[in-house]
């Protein structure tokens, strides 16, 4: 279970808006565009919690990243 600051909220809200993007991150048609970089923050493999489901976000010593489930 997460529990949102109000901080968190407003900074969610602002991010899902249309035509929002991170700073220095392009979006494209479908939606919002978060550099790997961001999402790894200096490790190599980070667990995502997509709909109560944990996949591995993984980024190889060749540049390459493998989500797996």
């Amino acid at each position: 279970m997460t529990i949102e600051t109000s901080d968190q909220s407003a900074t969610r809200a602002s991010a899902d808006a249309p035509g929002s993007k991170l700073a220095g991150s392009p979006a494209d048609e479908s939606g919002l565009a978060i550099p790997s970089a961001q999402l790894l923050g200096g490790r190599s493999c980070v667990t995502i919690d997509h709909q109560g489901v944990n996949y591995v976000l993984r980024a190889t010593r060749a540049g390459k990243l493998i989500l797996t489930k």
